[in-house]
């Protein structure tokens, strides 16, 4: 139990340290230009289909969507669990994009230009909000489950690059916002719940 603890806040350390690190770095030297690159090269090749793609999976990370997402799977967790543990995947979940939003305005890394905006966005662009939320709710209705391992880290690394490349999409996040929300997701499940990479 102690080995497993200890790899979590470790998880979670480097996860967070990677995100303070893409913070840092972003907007300037070769990262801050391969992101660049990168936004341009999605933006170039943007059609309608892609974009009629990317509002449908975008929608998929709003709060509306993945809060009631979380209330099935508390539900479903409470005929296996004390009420209080059911409730863990909305706690974690909801202090998690808490945390986030203030670590956004921390940072206050600026989105792309406006003209690129094929949706309206909202506060700071690091780390994406979307991607954040999309990965912690599955992450946190993973561990409400019971799936753990690969399954569960497939399932978060899926749900992250499809919502966050969606928002590239949209025009107003940059590719390293995506990757600081992911991390970000992933340490905060280290942190506050088992990691699906574990087992207890």
């Amino acid at each position: 139990m102690a080995v497993t603890s200890a790899r979590r806040l470790t998880g979670a350390a480097v996860a967070f340290a990677a995100v303070l690190l893409l913070s840092s770095s972003a907007d300037r030297g070769r990262l801050a230009g391969l992101d660049r690159q990168a936004f341009d090269a999605v933006r170039g090749r943007r059609g309608p289909a892609a974009v009629h793609v990317a509002h449908a999976v975008s929608a998929l990370a709003e709060p509306h969507v993945a809060y009631p997402m979380l209330a099935l799977a508390g539900l479903a967790a409470a005929r296996r669990c004390p009420w209080w543990k059911a409730a863990v995947p909305c706690l974690v979940v909801s202090s998690g994009a808490a945390a986030r939003r203030r670590l956004s305005r921390a940072i206050a890394r600026q989105r792309p230009p406006a003209s690129a905006w094929l949706t309206e966005p909202e506060g700071f662009s690091l780390p994406s909000k979307h991607t954040t939320l999309a990965v912690l709710t599955v992450g946190a209705t993973a561990n409400a489950a019971g799936v753990r391992g690969a399954p569960a880290y497939a399932a978060m690394v899926v749900t992250g690059a499809g919502v966050g490349a969606s928002r590239v999409c949209l025009g107003v996040h940059w590719p390293a916002d995506v990757v600081a929300g992911w991390l970000f997701a992933t340490g905060w499940l280290c942190l506050t719940s088992p990691a699906p990479g574990t087992r207890d």
